[in-house]
């Protein structure tokens, strides 16, 4: 799939996370690059890029004071490549992964620990409304 229909449906992905989480967000960038460099594997202890879809590099929101609004912003970095070889090898939807990617990302953001995240997780899955794979296959 080509860059620009990738990061369309990062952005649909985004507008189906609930509201009430989207308000609440300042000062945080949703990039899109292939795969995690050397630097960012060995951050999180991976060997392989193809483990790490997804990841959130800043302050987390409970973490922040009144200086943090001199900072630049938060970022969270989708892998496309590895979105799509997961995709590949699971079978699951495109647009499900990367809405579970964005989900565990922004979990990140708000600072909730890894118990917390499973549970947000789990409740934002079964959330998905009207939220369908249609449209995935766009290259």
């Amino acid at each position: 799939m080509n860059r620009q229909n990738f990061e369309r449906l990062v952005q649909r992905a985004l507008q189906s996370i609930p509201v009430d989480f989207l308000e609440r967000v300042e000062n945080l960038s949703i990039q899109v690059e292939d795969w995690p460099d050397p630097q960012t594997l060995e951050e999180v202890g991976f060997d392989d890029p193809r483990d790490l879809l997804g990841y959130y590099r800043g302050w987390p929101l409970d973490e922040r004071g009144h200086e943090y609004g001199q900072c630049l912003p938060d970022v969270i970095t989708i892998y496309q490549m590895a979105v799509e070889n997961y995709v590949e090898e699971t079978g699951d939807p495109l647009l499900k992964v990367i809405r579970e990617t964005l989900i565990h990302e922004l979990a990140h953001y708000f600072g909730f620990s890894e118990d917390e995240m499973d549970e947000i997780e789990r409740l934002w899955a079964g959330d998905e409304g009207d939220f369908s794979p249609e449209g995935q296959d766009a290259s």
